[in-house]
């Protein structure tokens, strides 16, 4: 056995990034955050910026992992200079899934039912936890994407995914606490697009509602290679009890 960098030691559930799939189905659909909302949500040291937020809603088959399902909430932020989008939610559907995402980047994953079904030009998208479904996207999709809206899609891909990796020690206190940026390598091989409705129920344990309003808009599906590559440190946060 090589030298595992995951637990547990002896069945170590991911191997040093980068982590690709091929042939992953997502659906893209846009939000304006309701106003005053990302500076309620948005950690010290990210700073909200004008443009759209999206919900993205992945399939992805056997890769680096087992196949699974995905549910991604982005808005647009800046940390200094570096421009991206910030993760707040982010939901999927097994543990080989949110264990590498939570422990190298700080994607802040949790496990939830999340359905995506394209049955022809029908979607139907939802995430579901204890019971209760908190976000829900449908549409149809009518065309291939227009040449200048895929490029557009394909550039707005390349912006960095911004995580706050809040990590405590064995005792409770705060071990790592660092802002961290991944530039996803999305390479796209189809894209549609259509008209969507996206709906978020009020909820205490995924408060998605408070950030997107209820929203008819503009649906897009792509097929890709995805691949997640080895991240950086943005920023590391000092703590002034973990400075004394």
């Amino acid at each position: 056995m090589t030298l595992p960098i995951s637990m547990p030691w002896s069945n170590p559930v991911f191997a040093k990034p980068p982590h690709a799939w091929k042939g992953v189905r997502v659906a893209v659909f846009p939000f304006t955050p309701k106003p005053g909302s990302l500076r309620r949500i948005l950690p010290p040291g990210i700073e909200p910026r004008d443009g759209q937020g999206m919900v993205t809603m992945l399939s992805y088959p056997p890769g680096a992992t087992r196949p699974f399902h995905e549910c991604v909430v982005l808005v647009p932020v800046r940390v200094g200079d570096v421009v991206g989008n910030y993760v707040p939610f982010i939901y999927v559907t097994t543990d080989e899934a949110l264990i590498p995402g939570r422990e190298i980047a700080g994607f802040p994953k949790r496990i939830a039912d999340v359905r995506f079904e394209r049955e022809g030009s029908r979607f139907v998208g939802s995430a579901t936890r204890f019971g209760k479904t908190f976000l829900s996207l449908e549409g149809s999709i009518d065309a291939p994407l227009p040449t200048e809206l895929a490029a557009a899609q394909s550039q707005a891909s390349r912006a960095p995914t911004i995580n706050y990796k809040l990590i405590p020690g064995p005792a409770g206190e705060i071990e790592v606490e660092e802002i961290t940026a991944v530039d996803l390598e999305i390479e796209t091989r189809g894209a549609e697009i259509g008209k969507g409705r996206l709906h978020c129920e009020a909820s205490d344990d995924d408060p998605l509602a408070e950030l997107i309003p209820d929203t008819e808009g503009p649906l897009v599906l792509l097929l890709s290679d995805n691949t997640i590559p080895a991240g950086r440190v943005l920023q590391r946060i000092e703590r002034k009890e973990r400075a004394s």
